[in-house]
């Protein structure tokens, strides 16, 4: 679909000869995207693709993409899944969806990953960007009115049966 949408040729491979092929095909292009079938961080088979990737001395670079709407334990175990085989960098998805990108930009720094670009958007290419870290360490640390989700709010105020809130042990808060 965004090979239609960006108006360039597209070519599927199942393995690593048709790959090494179709890379020996267009070698006169400036840039070749390869996009893998996406699965989930918890599947057996990511160490198989990424050596088919990386494997037999391939000049392939991956950037791996992490959307900045995930929770950081799950980012860390998306991270930890394909970070094997060497990773060159990240695009962080789905920041114009994320509440708070604070726990993607702490997962980057705690993993020593490079990111690269950001994605604010539905519109291909348009809304593909280039990281800028001045944007995202301002936007990490904004909080909006709207974000305050644990913040007692008034309408709650009648859930807390006249001024006293029950902990889960049992303790009171005033």
């Amino acid at each position: 679909i965004y090979g239609r949408i960006l108006n360039v040729p597209v070519h599927a491979v199942k393995d690593e000869a048709e790959l090494e092929l179709t890379l020996a095909d267009i070698t006169r292009s400036h840039l070749i995207l390869i996009d893998t079938v996406g699965m989930s961080q918890r599947d057996r088979r990511i160490a198989e693709q990424i050596e088919f990737l990386c494997g037999s001395g391939n000049r392939i670079k991956r950037h791996l993409i992490l959307p900045a709407t995930a929770q950081s334990v799950t980012l860390d175990d998306i991270v930890r899944a394909y970070r094997g085989g060497g990773m060159d960098g990240v695009i962080l998805s789905k920041i114009d969806e994320s509440m708070s990108i604070a726990p993607a930009i702490d997962c980057l720094i705690r993993h020593g990953l490079d990111l690269h670009y950001v994605t604010n958007g539905q519109k291909v290419p348009e809304d593909l960007h280039l990281a800028n870290g001045l944007y995202l360490v301002d936007r990490a640390f904004k909080v909006r009115a709207d974000q305050q989700a644990f913040t007692l709010q008034p309408e709650e105020w009648d859930l807390t049966a006249g001024g006293v809130v029950m902990d889960d042990a049992g303790g009171r808060f005033a």
